[in-house]
């Protein structure tokens, strides 16, 4: 009986945690980011060992890249937001703020209910442009 309950709890857990490894993946090997990936609410937030201006500077550059159209941009106080649009119509949130002591949080959400996939390809394309 107690074999069946762990295996229960087991089997629970899996299915729980299914599809959020980013959520569990801890560390620099996450991306480089400090602590983890985060994907709440269609948005894929990490926290990067970068100072604000080069963080925004290598978001912009990274879009480029992607030849992403920024519709708007604002960026004040260690805060900014950008909106985008890619070639496919798809709309491309992001935001950036300064948490102090050199790190960055960047959240990005790429479409209406967001794809953890587009935008992790962002933020990897992003972590090249900045060379860490």
């Amino acid at each position: 009986m107690k074999r069946l309950k762990n295996a229960v709890i087991v089997i629970s857990a899996l299915f729980f945690f299914y599809g959020c490894a980013e959520v569990l993946l801890i560390g620099a090997g996450a991306g480089l980011g400090i602590g983890s990936y985060k994907y709440i609410d269609g948005r894929l937030s990490v926290d990067y060992p970068l100072e604000y201006d080069r963080a925004w500077n290598a978001m912009n550059r990274a879009l480029e890249n992607f030849q992403i159209s920024i519709t708007s941009s604002t960026s004040e106080s260690g805060k900014g937001e950008i909106a985008a649009v890619r070639k496919d119509g798809k709309k491309v949130s992001i935001k950036i703020g300064d948490q102090g002591n050199k790190i960055t949080n960047v959240s990005v959400r790429v479409g209406t209910f967001g794809s953890r996939e587009e935008a992790r390809k962002i933020h990897d394309e992003m972590i090249a442009v900045a060379g860490i």
